[in-house]
């Protein structure tokens, strides 16, 4: 049986807003790639005594990885390691996902056909490393955007409005012509800041966490039904 999209869009809204570009966010939105990191943090933290469940990092996620680990030893009041202590666990959690096979989540490369067949500009707004791009991400995939913002591009990372402005000022787009693509709380709290629309995927965390979205999709499958409509 099909069930309807669940696309929370009145009639009287339909052609009223049109986007000229979409920033996406990575993990969770076009990779399959969360419980890969999750597994990683909570191995590395082990390590250290320190014991996690996967949705006390999926709501950081967004974060650059250093300031996910200083927060967490933080919010479990434990000492924060030297900076030479916290760059060797950032690398030990990055060697043990990079071992990780990391796939496309479905449908998520025709939202991106779609866009590119109507010239909607595209960029990719992360809090991960350049180099996690090239490990998650196929180079046809990469093509697709025309910037790129990681954590090492921007002084202040997600959820400071920084990276989204640096994408929109990259595309040369107003913020108000952008909609952004998060599933995370502090990526959608970025996008906010920065002044732009933008939209949840329920991949890792539920719509009880993503409620500053403008709208909360179940799926990518319903997001693209979405994009038929705005875009």
């Amino acid at each position: 049986m099909n069930r309807e999209p669940n696309i929370s869009i009145m009639k009287d809204d339909l052609g009223t807003k049109r986007y000229c570009a979409v920033l996406f966010d990575m993990d969770g939105v076009l990779v399959d790639s969360m419980h890969h990191h999750a597994e990683s943090w909570i191995s590395v933290f082990q390590e250290y005594g320190v014991h996690l469940t996967k949705n006390e990092i999926f709501r950081r996620e967004g974060m650059s990885g250093l300031e996910s680990i200083v927060d967490i030893f933080r919010e479990k009041k434990m000492p924060v390691p030297s900076q030479e202590e916290l760059k060797k666990l950032q690398l030990k959690k990055l060697r043990l996902f990079e071992e990780r096979e990391i796939a496309l989540y479905p449908f998520a490369e025709d939202m991106l056909v779609w866009c590119r067949e109507r010239g909607i500009a595209m960029g990719l707004v992360t809090g991960s490393l350049r180099r996690s791009v090239s490990h998650v991400l196929p180079e046809r995939i990469i093509d697709y955007f025309a910037t790129i913002v990681t954590v090492e591009d921007i002084t202040s990372g997600k959820p400071h409005p920084e990276p989204y402005l640096r994408a929109c000022n990259n595309l040369a787009c107003m913020e108000r012509a952008v909609l952004a693509v998060e599933n995370a709380p502090l990526g959608i709290q970025s996008a906010k800041g920065a002044g732009l629309d933008c939209v949840a995927l329920q991949t890792t965390l539920d719509a009880s966490f993503l409620t500053h979205a403008d709208r909360v999709f179940l799926s990518h499958r319903e997001l693209l039904d979405y994009f038929k409509i705005v875009l």
